[in-house]
């Protein structure tokens, strides 16, 4: 009986390769405790798990940037200001 909300693995797909290769993918497996399809399976999500980190990660570098920038300006501003305020000083003196 499959719980409400889980979705069974009822989909094929056949993928061609040679007896050496899926030998080798077949020995990876057993290794790991896993059927050759769950090996696939989560290899393959993995695979879209990276994807999303790379723009994830992509995101971030693009903010870093801006707050690079925003860094720059802010101290380039509050150098201009106390420039000016210790010009202001010096012409009381």
């Amino acid at each position: 009986m499959a719980r409400q909300g889980v979705e069974r693995a009822t989909e094929r797909v056949a993928v061609l390769m040679t007896p050496t290769e899926k030998a080798a993918y077949a020995d990876r497996a057993s290794s790991l405790g896993l059927s050759l399809g769950q090996f696939f399976r989560e290899a393959g999500a993995s695979y879209v798990n990276r994807s999303s980190q790379r723009d994830e990660e992509e995101a971030l570098e693009a903010a870093l940037k801006q707050l690079e920038l925003s860094t720059r300006h802010a101290e380039q501003t509050l150098d201009e200001a106390l420039a000016e305020v210790r010009a202001a000083l010096n012409s009381g003196s």
